[in-house]
């Protein structure tokens, strides 16, 4: 009898690793961690003269905010910044938009995110200041194969079986020696290395700044959010336009 209880308690307890496992894979953070080994693995390694690879780059830009990249692939034709989506169902958005949806269900469950392009364009313009150079920049967003990206009209989203064609982009003229693409990763290699902010500082900050939004505060210029009509209908701007841009949709 206490052996048939002890098989009923290790059964139980492979049971209960079972479920905590599946629950800990299902988070957020961890199916964007499982998305973004998928990339890195498919970038590969950095190869002297051919490519340069840094994963993973989280620091403060200028004014004091966080900012994290997924991905940053330097090779002659320039600087590949990409944000990697872990996500599932079908996608649909534009590229000015501020939010796309995101379907599941057939439909009976619908989601929005923030635009990965216009988040990938404010990591583009942090990196060059730290870099101080413009135009050798690519913005692209990757998305996981069991997202449906069919409907999206850009022409860098890609889906990771069409990632590689960054590595023989024959769309693209030359814009980098050897010479510059060593120096470029040197410099974001000292940065990685050399962080100036944590991950639980980055996750602070960005609650931080959903709360300032719950308040009507602009995240950037800690201005007022205030109700503004356009081409496509009502949403939230900061009152301190035209200097700032930040603007937010009526949920």
């Amino acid at each position: 009898r206490q052996m048939i209880y002890a098989i009923i308690s290790i059964f139980i307890l492979i049971i209960f690793l079972i479920i905590i496992f599946t629950k800990k894979k299902s988070t957020p953070v961890n199916k964007g961690e499982l998305g973004e080994s998928i990339v890195t693995n498919i970038l590969g390694k950095t190869e002297n003269g051919n490519q340069y690879i840094i994963n993973d780059l989280l620091f403060e830009n200028e004014s004091g905010k966080s900012c994290q990249i997924d991905h940053i692939y330097i090779n002659k034709f320039g600087i590949w910044v990409i944000e990697t989506k872990n996500y599932s169902g079908t996608i649909y958005g534009q590229e000015n938009q501020r939010e796309w949806t995101q379907v599941l269900s057939h439909g009976n469950k619908i989601n929005k995110f923030y635009n990965p392009i216009k988040q990938n364009t404010t990591h583009i313009y942090n990196l060059s200041k730290y870099l101080e150079v413009k135009n050798i920049f690519h913005n692209v967003v990757v998305f996981l194969s069991n997202a449906d990206i069919s409907n999206i009209d850009y022409p860098s989203v890609y889906s990771t079986n069409k990632l590689t064609t960054i590595k023989s982009n024959n769309n693209s003229n030359t814009l980098l020696s050897v010479d510059k693409m060593e120096y470029y990763y040197n410099k974001l290699l000292q940065l990685q290395c050399n962080p100036t902010i944590s991950k639980e500082e980055h996750i602070n900050n960005i609650h931080n700044m959903q709360n300032q939004i719950k308040h009507g505060i602009c995240p950037r210029c800690g201005g007022k959010l205030v109700l503004r009509t356009g081409k496509n209908g009502q949403f939230y701007g900061c009152s301190n336009f035209p200097k700032c841009k930040f603007t937010k949709n009526i949920d």
